[in-house]
């Protein structure tokens, strides 16, 4: 019950969710993906018409579940042949690399020429994974990277903008008093203040988009060379 009241109130991840599930139905059918940093491969259900790899390092949550990877490994040194991919799914990944040019390059290697890929990758997001947690993204900076890679970039398009921002802070803040009922205690009072800016946040951020402010960037990249 917990995670779906988080779910609702995180429109980030459930956004991420809804463009990787779009990208999903533009792979075909048989179509070999790197997922690098799957994790516990929460979006591989996305992929059923697809054969994925799970490649991950396994050092990034504690709590999660590693069972499912196919490879435990490094992505700045990928096990793979070159060529041998149709594309990569990186979905808040690169910031846990510690050289992210050496890691992106591993992965334009491994993929085939026109293959695509699909990357989410956080801009104005807190730290997490600690202490595996090292860099953020302009839309500049990971454009240049995919391209000293030899990926050619599609699209990159930002998560929302300020409000959304300010979405994603203030449902942080509230998941977080649950832990600190003095905090919880504080809050109250505010309560509708913030649930209110919590339903409306969607809807203003559409209007006045301020994408200069973003929690992060989805993009799709086409392996160029």
């Amino acid at each position: 019950m917990w995670k779906r009241i988080k779910f609702l109130l995180d429109p980030f991840h459930r956004e991420i969710r809804r463009r990787i599930s779009v990208f999903a139905k533009t792979v075909p059918d048989g179509a070999l993906l790197l997922d690098a940093g799957a994790g516990e491969g929460q979006y591989h259900e996305l992929f059923s018409h697809c054969r994925l790899i799970g490649l991950d390092a396994a050092i990034g949550d504690e709590s999660w579940d590693y069972s499912a990877l196919d490879i435990v490994g490094d992505l700045h040194r990928i096990p793979l042949k070159s060529a041998s991919v149709d594309g990569v799914l990186s979905v808040v990944t690169m910031e846990h690399l510690h050289s992210p040019w050496l890691a992106m390059a591993e992965m334009a290697r491994v993929t085939r020429v026109e293959g695509r890929s699909f990357f989410v990758v956080p801009f104005l997001w807190e730290m997490h994974q600690e202490p595996n947690d090292f860099f953020r993204f302009t839309v500049h900076g990971f454009t240049r990277l995919a391209k000293d890679a030899g990926f050619r970039v599609e699209s990159i398009v930002p998560m929302g903008g300020l409000f959304r921002v300010f979405h994603y802070r203030t449902a942080s803040l509230l998941k977080s008093a649950v832990h600190y009922p003095l905090l919880l205690v504080f809050l109250v009072p505010f309560l509708p203040f913030l649930l209110g800016f919590l339903f409306l946040s969607g809807l203003v951020d559409r209007i006045w988009k301020l994408c200069d402010h973003t929690l992060g960037y989805t993009a799709i990249l086409i392996r160029e060379r």
